[in-house]
């Protein structure tokens, strides 16, 4: 008896230095794999290929437009004008004009002129209006800002989202690894059942729960798979690759993945929870995320939209003139000569003031002032949220690091049962299965490591994200 068991304590022990092996490199997984992904290249293309920043960009470079049109407003308008006109000719007695020269009556017909030639030049310039083109280009850029602060919104959550998806994809791979090994842990388990069934030295209803066990593991392995291809899909979909022709929720489970993942979770940087300064993060945070920003131009929209509201208690002043050269020129009289052209100018200055329109201008003024209130109020909330947003990100690296720390000192007490075990089974008071299970404890444990490791590895990416502390390109 004890001859059998030492025979199946060799055979496991070959199954566990397999099992134990750390798992590959995420890169060599799928050796047929096209493109090996870093952590840093999936965020890179997801900031070039985004729609949503695509068109945040566009959207930015339409309201930089809108801002440079405003200010040329400050310019005087000047217009030209000309114009031909064919007129018909008149009868004689409509040109002839009867005067009494010294008590005798003096006939005189003027010539029909037929053609009406006329070039002018208009000039405008609002010497005062109010404030309001003052106001218009401060708001116009104001807009611009807060379009471009949008864009760099937009960027950071895609960040955060990327960096979440790939490490996301990164544990399910490990899961996936974990299961294969205890897929093979399994069969060992099951043929050497059937062995010891035939040899009398276990029952049947050890082979029937050796069976039952590798079921679950070919189970729980294909669940594993399709949810590492969910991870995939997911970032695949970020990164703005062309799903239909990736294949990857149709294809076979068992077959490989169109890209590897080459950035594994020990090359990730890991923070030590206890020097993290928390009033100096607090605000690094309120000086740099882009909501805070957002909310601070949104005032200072509301306070200048005040200001123009405030221009329709104002009269305008304008410079105005004008110059014409025409044949005939109405300022003319008595124009006989149709090829002879004449030039005429005007200056003058234009005060306007809308009497009727005050006392909707002042209702508008409270109505303004309401809002830029309803900003400033605005502009605390957001402060006050993102002070809870990086607080929870805080409180979640050290959870995170806390539950890495215990999880890791786990794994020296899984080795150690496993080489108790082994002995026992060695000398025969323990059975094979039973050193099964302890290696598959040893392997969930590893696994457990990897995955509180992953957990705080996106802990610090959320903390990143809530500090606005990522370089952008």
């Amino acid at each position: 008896m004890k001859k059998h068991f030492s025979r199946a304590a060799g055979i496991l022990a070959a199954a566990l230095a397999c099992s134990t092996i750390p798992a590959a490199p995420l890169a060599a997984q799928s050796p047929n794999a096209a493109t090996a992904l870093s952590l840093d290249d999936a965020v890179a293309t997801a900031l070039s290929k985004d729609p949503g920043i695509i068109s945040a960009n566009l959207d930015y470079l339409s309201a930089s437009a809108k801002a440079d049109s405003a200010k040329w407003k400050r310019l005087p308008s000047l217009s030209a004008s000309g114009g031909y006109t064919r007129l018909s000719e008149l009868p004689s007695s409509d040109t002839a004009m009867n005067l009494n020269f010294m008590g005798n009556p003096v006939s005189i017909t003027l010539p029909s002129l037929l053609n009406s030639i006329s070039l002018g030049l208009n000039l405008q310039y609002p010497v005062f209006t109010g404030f309001r083109v003052k106001e218009s280009i401060a708001i116009a850029g104001l807009q611009a800002q807060a379009k471009d602060v949008a864009r760099e919104t937009i960027k950071r959550s895609l960040i955060f989202d990327v960096t979440r998806a790939y490490w996301e994809a990164v544990r399910a791979a490990y899961n996936v690894a974990t299961l294969q090994q205890n897929l093979e842990l399994q069969k060992k388990n099951s043929d050497l059942a059937t062995q010891q069934l035939s040899q009398g030295v276990a029952t049947r209803a050890d082979q029937l729960a050796a069976q039952m066990r590798l079921e679950q593991a070919t189970e729980d392995l294909g669940d594993a798979q399709a949810m590492e291809r969910r991870a995939y899909l997911t970032l695949a979909s970020l990164t703005d690759m062309d799903l239909p022709s990736l294949g990857i929720s149709t294809a076979a489970l068992d077959r490989a993945l169109p890209f590897a993942l080459s950035t594994k979770p020990e090359d990730a940087a890991l923070q030590d929870p206890t020097k993290l300064d928390e009033a100096s993060i607090v605000s690094d945070a309120l000086a740099k995320r882009p909501e805070t920003r957002t909310a601070e131009l949104a005032r200072q929209l509301a306070l200048h939209s005040i200001e123009l509201s405030r221009a329709a208690l104002y009269p305008t002043v304008a410079i105005v003139g004008s110059a014409t050269y025409a044949d005939p020129n109405q300022r003319v009289a008595f124009q006989s000569d149709n090829t002879i052209f004449t030039g005429t100018w005007a200056v003058g200055l234009q005060i306007n003031y809308d009497i009727g329109g005050v006392p909707g201008a002042l209702d508008d003024i409270k109505a303004q002032s309401l809002a830029a209130d309803k900003a400033k109020s605005d502009e605390e909330r957001q402060r006050e949220a993102i002070i809870m947003d990086v607080e929870g990100c805080i409180l979640n690296i050290e959870r995170a690091a806390r539950d890495l720390a215990s999880t890791e000192s786990m794994v020296n007490q899984a080795q150690e049962n496993l080489r108790v075990m082994q002995g026992k089974v060695a000398a025969g008071s323990a059975k094979s299965f039973d050193l099964s299970s302890t290696q598959f404890d040893l392997l969930r444990t590893n696994f457990a490591v990897t995955n509180k490791r992953i957990d705080l590895i996106i802990a610090q990416a959320d903390l990143a994200r809530a500090t606005a502390s990522a370089e952008l390109k």
